[in-house]
């Protein structure tokens, strides 16, 4: 059925949301932060039961039954797409954790950050999946910038293959609503960087679009809104940066998630970077862009 956007109150959703990348980190935040919502998730995971040992610990155990788990793999792609049958929403919270290597390993930038997530939107295309959202990182299309250098740095180039991922997702989408009758949305998340701190919540959000943000955010806040954004029409085709700050000045204030949503849809956020090279929607994203020249990661 069709996803529904709620009112400041629980959303009603009847749809299951998978997430990738759901052992740890962000994902293990999306499916702790779905099973306290009352909806479905499948948790997608390389080691499912590691996955269910750490949902278990973190959940009261009425809400265990809320999540399943599916074993899959990013890198290998016949995997991907029986996890993704069925759900309505995917979330995208994989990453890689090795960067620069000399060894044969399936766990680097190109594998999982770039090939994973067009992968992972390819085979939620197929699935028949409504909402895709992708986790990406602030700073992606600024070289120049002190947490994109150092990310490349020590990640292998992490954010050339982090822009690489969204262009490749947005093309997916781009193909699939030009040969498709079926409807699939994206929305693209760039936070700044993640703390384990205990979530803030929608209140201490800032927004822009334009990558022209810096900050800091917690886990529990990005998966948070990577939910939220499934549950709300108007993050339907948003590329936009997050961090955690005081709201208010250039930043609109927002109690809800549906604020902040409704902010970015409708303009009021205000373009302030001298690299503005995208717009809060996908068209800026999709656009004739040459990915050497602008590049990024988390």
């Amino acid at each position: 059925g069709e996803m529904t956007s709620h009112r400041r109150h629980d959303p009603v959703f009847s749809g299951m949301v998978g997430v990738v990348g759901a052992s740890r980190g962000t994902g293990l935040q999306c499916v702790l932060y779905l099973a306290k919502k009352k909806i479905a998730c499948r948790a997608i995971a390389r080691n499912p039961a590691a996955c269910e040992k750490a949902v278990c610990a973190a959940l009261p155990p009425s809400l265990h039954k809320l999540v399943t788990y599916c074993k899959a793999d990013v890198t290998d792609e016949k995997t991907l797409e029986l996890a993704m049958s069925g759900c309505q929403g995917v979330i995208f919270a994989a990453t890689a954790t090795a960067g620069w290597t000399f060894f044969e390993s399936k766990d680097t930038p190109p594998a999982v950050d770039f090939e994973g997530s067009v992968a992972c939107a390819t085979a939620a295309a197929g699935a028949g999946v409504p909402r895709f959202v992708l986790i990406s990182s602030l700073a992606v299309t600024r070289p120049s910038n002190v947490m994109h250098m150092t990310r490349n740095s020590m990640m292998g180039r992490i954010m050339d293959w982090k822009l690489l991922g969204e262009q490749g997702v947005c093309k997916v989408y781009e193909t699939l609503s030009k040969s498709s009758t079926s409807e699939m949305s994206i929305t693209i998340i760039r936070p700044g960087l993640l703390t384990d701190a205990q979530p803030l919540g929608p209140g201490h959000l800032l927004v822009d679009t334009g990558d022209s943000l810096s900050g800091s955010m917690t886990r529990a806040d990005l998966g948070a809104l990577c939910c939220e954004a499934l549950l709300h029409a108007d993050s339907k085709g948003l590329v936009f940066e997050v961090v955690s700050g005081k709201q208010g000045g250039n930043y609109p204030v927002c109690k809800t998630y549906e604020q902040v949503f409704h902010s970015l849809k409708n303009g009021y956020i205000p373009v302030t970077g001298p690299n503005c090279l995208q717009t809060s929607g996908l068209r800026g994203l999709c656009g004739p862009q040459d990915a050497s020249s602008s590049i990024s990661c988390i």
